[in-house]
C-alpha cells in the first residue's frame, strides 16, 4: 500500500512538473521591444546609450527633449528582463541607485512605474521623450519600436528576450 502511494504520489509530481515546464514554453513572452513616442526623431540606440538613459547618465534625446523613462512595475517581465539583461542588476539596486542619483542632485525623480501596457501606451501618447519596454507580441500600432544595435525584435542576435 505505502508502495503503491509513493508511486502515485511521483507520478502526479513527475506529471505535474512536466505540465507547468511545457505550459511556461507555451507562454513565452518573446522579445522586448523599446518603445517610445511616434513623434520622436532617432529610430536606433546602441546599448550603450540605452544602458546610460536607463542609469539616468542620458538625459535628452537628440533635439534636446528630455527622455521620460517609463517602466513596467517591479516582477514583471519586461522590468526584470530589462535590469538583468542590460544593467546586470535587480530592482533593489536599480531603485538605490536612483534614490542616490536624486539625493546628490542628479535627477529630480525616479523613473515612473506602471502596472499594465495600456498604461504604457498612455504614457508614451502624452510624451515626446517617452522611453519603454514593451512585449514585442503585445506592442501598441501607435508607438514606435527603436532598433537596438541595428536590430529589432525578432530578428537573430537581437538582444532584449
Amino acid at each position: 500500500m505505502r508502495t503503491t502511494l509513493y508511486t502515485v504520489t511521483l507520478f502526479l509530481m513527475l506529471a505535474s512538473s512536466l505540465g507547468v515546464s511545457q505550459l511556461r514554453h507555451m507562454e513565452e513572452p518573446g522579445d522586448i521591444a523599446i518603445v517610445v513616442n511616434e513623434s520622436n526623431p532617432v529610430n536606433e540606440l546602441t546599448l550603450s546609450e540605452l544602458r546610460n538613459m536607463l542609469m539616468g547618465d542620458r538625459r535628452f534625446w537628440k533635439g534636446n527633449v528630455r527622455v521620460k523613462l517609463i517602466l513596467r512595475e517591479p516582477g514583471s517581465y519586461e522590468r526584470d528582463g530589462v535590469l538583468n539583461t542590460l544593467l546586470k542588476i535587480d530592482n533593489k539596486l536599480f531603485a538605490a541607485h536612483w534614490r542616490a542619483k536624486i539625493f546628490r542632485g542628479e535627477a529630480s525623480e525616479e523613473p515612473s512605474s506602471v502596472q499594465s501596457d495600456a498604461q504604457v501606451e498612455n504614457y508614451l501618447s502624452q510624451s515626446p521623450g517617452g522611453l519603454a519596454f514593451m512585449r514585442n507580441r503585445s506592442r501598441a500600432a501607435h508607438v514606435k519600436v527603436l532598433r537596438l544595435d541595428g536590430k529589432l525584435p525578432g530578428d537573430d542576435g537581437y538582444v532584449l528576450k
